[in-house]
C-alpha cells in the first residue's frame, strides 16, 4: 500500500480529480473543517494531532480559518509524505510540527492531544483496532477523533471502469476497504463512547478523459519491465476510456465522509 504514497504524485491526481468535478458544493476539506469547528468547538490554544496527513490539504485548504494558537502536529508514515507536507505548510504560512509516525505506534504521551484527525487512512492500517487504540490513548478523554472514510459504493464506476487491466497490473484502491462509513462506528466504537457519522454524498459528472485517466493511471502498478502484451493492453484500454467519454460525461457516485467520537 504505502509504494502508492511514498511520493505525492499519485495522490495528487486523486486530488485533482475531486477538484476538478467536485461540483457546486463546498470542498470537501472545508466542509469537514467547519462541521468540526461548529460541533467539536475546540479551544483556541487546541493541541491538534493530524496522522497520515499526506500533503496536508486539511490545513492548506483552510489556513486562514485555523486559529493562530492551535497547536498542530501532522504525521505520516512515508517519508516523502512528510517532506511535503513541511513545504506546503509553510507556503501557507502555518506553523506546524511535522513528524514520521506510525499511527499504529505514535511516538506521544498519553492524553497529549485535544482533537486528533485520521482521514481517509484507517482503512490502509494493518492491525486496524491497535491503531485506533493508539488515537484513544493519545487523545485526551473528552477530547475528539475525526476519521474520514468512503462509503461502499464510492467511485464504483470508476473502479470497474479500470478492473479489466487487473490482468496485466496490480491494482489500488478497487479492493474492498476495512474501515468504511458502513462499518466504522463499529470499529471506533470499542474504544470511543460517543461516535456519530456525517456523511457527503454526490454525483460527480465526469467529461474530461485526460484528468480521469490521470486518477486511474494512478490506481496501476504496472511490472518494471512490461512486455509488449501489457503495453497493448493499456494502450487499448487508455482508448476504450477515450471513446467512453466521448460519447458523453460518466456519472460517479461520490460517498464519503467522516466520523465523530469521543
Amino acid at each position: 500500500m504505502l509504494e502508492a504514497y511514498r511520493t505525492p504524485d499519485r495522490l495528487r491526481a486523486r486530488i485533482a480529480f475531486h477538484e476538478r468535478y467536485a461540483g457546486k458544493g463546498e470542498d470537501f476539506h472545508r466542509w469537514l473543517f467547519s462541521l468540526v469547528s461548529e460541533r467539536v468547538e475546540p479551544a483556541a490554544d487546541a493541541r491538534v494531532l493530524e496522522v497520515g496527513s499526506g500533503t496536508g490539504r486539511l490545513w492548506t485548504m483552510n489556513a486562514e480559518r485555523v486559529p493562530p494558537g492551535w497547536r498542530i502536529t501532522l504525521t505520516d508514515a512515508s517519508e516523502g509524505m512528510t517532506a511535503a507536507v513541511s513545504g506546503a505548510a509553510a507556503d501557507a504560512g502555518l506553523a506546524v510540527s511535522v513528524t514520521r509516525a506510525d499511527v499504529q505506534q505514535l511516538p506521544f504521551d498519553p492524553d497529549a492531544f485535544d482533537l486528533a484527525f485520521a482521514n481517509h487512512m484507517l482503512y490502509h492500517v494493518p492491525d486496524l483496532p491497535r491503531g485506533i487504540a493508539e488515537l484513544r490513548r493519545v487523545v485526551r478523554s473528552g477530547g475528539w477523533l475525526v476519521a474520514a472514510t468512503n462509503g461502499e459504493a464510492h467511485l464504483a464506476a470508476v473502479r470497474d471502469l479500470v478492473a479489466p487491466l487487473a490482468d496485466v497490473a496490480t491494482l489500488h484502491g478497487v479492493e474492498p476497504l476495512s474501515f468504511t462509513l458502513e462499518n466504522g462506528a463499529a470499529a471506533l466504537g470499542g474504544a470511543f463512547g460517543e461516535v456519530e457519522v456525517v456523511r457527503m454524498d454526490d454525483t460527480l459528472e465526469v467529461a474530461d478523459a485526460e484528468v480521469l485517466l490521470a486518477y486511474l493511471r494512478s490506481m496501476v502498478y504496472l511490472p518494471d519491465e512490461p512486455g509488449p502484451e501489457v503495453i497493448r493492453c493499456v494502450s487499448e484500454f487508455e482508448e476504450s476510456v477515450r471513446r467512453r467519454l466521448a460519447d458523453g460525461p460518466l456519472s460517479v457516485r461520490r460517498s464519503t465522509g467522516f466520523f465523530l467520537a469521543r
